[in-house]
């Protein structure tokens, strides 16, 4: 959950995420989040600022440790699917992404916790 975490706010632009917005987000409890959050503040991999509007809320900022761990875990798994899918032709990998596409939204509809690559 850390991983999809610190992908999520790597790729993310614009105004940083509050706690709440990773909650919903993540479809996760706010004593889920608060923890999450806490071990990778720990760790060093995100920090709390002050909302510029509202002094009430705390934006999620990845910090420079996080973006390198992010960024190596994305290359981690890249070069595991790249693996995988090493012997699939073009038109397999696009009948394989098709299926998944639609196991996902099966899942989705079953009330499943479900994310592609992007995080979505």
């Amino acid at each position: 959950m850390q991983s999809f975490l610190l992908g999520y706010l790597n790729a993310a632009g614009g105004t940083p995420p509050c706690q709440q917005d990773i909650a919903e987000r993540f479809n996760i409890k706010h004593p889920t989040a608060t923890g999450l959050l806490s071990r990778l503040c720990e760790k060093g991999f995100v920090e709390f600022a002050a909302d510029k509007y509202d002094g009430r809320l705390k934006r999620v900022v990845i910090t420079q440790a996080g973006r390198d761990a992010a960024e190596l875990t994305k290359a981690r798994l890249d070069g595991m699917e790249e693996q995988l899918t090493s012997n699939f032709s073009p038109e397999e990998l696009g009948t394989l992404h098709a299926l998944l596409d639609k196991l996902v939204e099966n899942a989705k509809n079953a009330g499943g916790r479900c994310r592609n690559k992007e995080g979505e």
